[in-house]
């Protein structure tokens, strides 16, 4: 157990040490070393995903611009992490006692935008939700309708983001020293996982719109007018897909919220040493292992979308040829063939 007095590490050389200290755990370099490769790899991956999946979706435009914007804003957050997360570990391996530190400037840099890229992609799934909410209620004429919701509510989302981040942030002094780049400074902490908790009871409320949506939409009246029809199933396999996106993301931001709390709460009881504390706290690595394996979901999800919807084709197309309008079919040719 770690006593109240312990945790006040306030010496700029009492800080040199800690940084020295937290270079020597092993675990500690190893995740931070996992931490780099899988946004790496997500940086690359992700952008891939962009350009050949999501930009090729035949979802309404609204909805496919929402996806751009999600896995933009992910593939940037996976780029900033890696070159932060890449200096740190050269920084462990070539630097020693109080050059470990984090100079005040790029700390702020790096902190500041690497938080508002990681809560705007908590915050896009609402606009999954308010764009769901105004494609169900438009059924029938929604298909051609121009790609503007979709701007708007991204350009909506990022100024209430930026500003509930200026309002957590605004006093802080950022005085330093920093031996990690992802701590929050205790001043604010407590401010920002209340965000941050918010915006995963969002993306819980989220999952439930999208079910009931979807539920209400199967209810809808099916006729034989194609631009409804192709409407619905836009509707399903949209929703479908996203739901499944929105599951994964709230496991993993689940996991960096309750860990993150643990550790900040608990650690002082579970650990002996306040280095182990400041590990555990400065520990990151749920958010970058959920942007690498997004891409293989969202892949694996896609592709399932498309074989259901060539079996679906394949099973209407071999109803059509059998009983009463397999007869009619057969009919009609019969007569065209006599006609010509």
């Amino acid at each position: 157990m770690i006593m109240a007095k312990e945790l006040e590490v306030t010496g700029y050389l009492e800080h040199c040490k800690l940084a020295q200290e937290l270079n020597g755990i092993i675990w500690y370099r190893i995740l931070l070393a996992w931490s780099f490769l899988a946004c790496f790899f997500a940086t690359y991956a992700q952008s891939s995903f962009i350009l050949n999946k999501i930009l090729r979706l035949r979802f309404q435009g609204n909805m496919t611009f929402l996806l751009f914007a999600y896995f933009t804003t992910s593939a940037l957050f996976s780029l900033v992490s890696t070159g932060g997360f890449g200096w740190r570990n050269a920084a462990s391996l070539f630097s020693t006692n109080c050059d470990l530190l984090i100079d005040r400037e790029i700390f702020i840099w790096y902190h500041l935008s690497s938080l508002v890229m990681m809560t705007m992609q908590m915050l896009i799934p609402l606009g999954f939700s308010i764009e769901r909410i105004v494609a169900f209620n438009n059924a029938g004429h929604y298909e051609h309708r121009r790609t503007k919701l979709g701007p708007l509510i991204f350009l909506l989302l990022t100024v209430v983001d930026g500003l509930i981040i200026y309002g957590v942030f605004h006093t802080e002094k950022f005085t330093g020293p920093f031996v990690s780049l992802i701590l929050v400074p205790s001043s604010t902490a407590l401010y920002f996982n209340i965000y941050y908790i918010a915006l995963l009871l969002i993306q819980i409320f989220n999952m439930v719109i999208i079910i009931v949506l979807m539920r209400l939409m199967k209810q809808k009246p099916r006729n034989n007018v194609l631009s409804l029809r192709y409407e619905i199933e836009e509707f399903k396999d949209a929703s479908d897909f996203i739901f499944h996106i929105s599951s994964y993301h709230i496991f993993f931001a689940g996991c960096y919220v309750f860990f993150g709390l643990l550790a900040r709460y608990c650690g002082p009881l579970l650990f002996e040493k306040v280095v182990h504390y400041t590990a555990a706290r400065a520990t990151f690595c749920s958010i970058p292992t959920y942007n690498l394996i997004i891409v293989i979901i969202g892949m694996g999800k896609l592709k399932k979308m498309e074989e259901g919807k060539k079996k679906r084709v394949l099973k209407e197309i071999s109803m059509s040829a059998v009983g009463k309008s397999g007869m009619a079919n057969y009919n009609k040719i019969y007569r065209q063939l006599w006609e010509v």
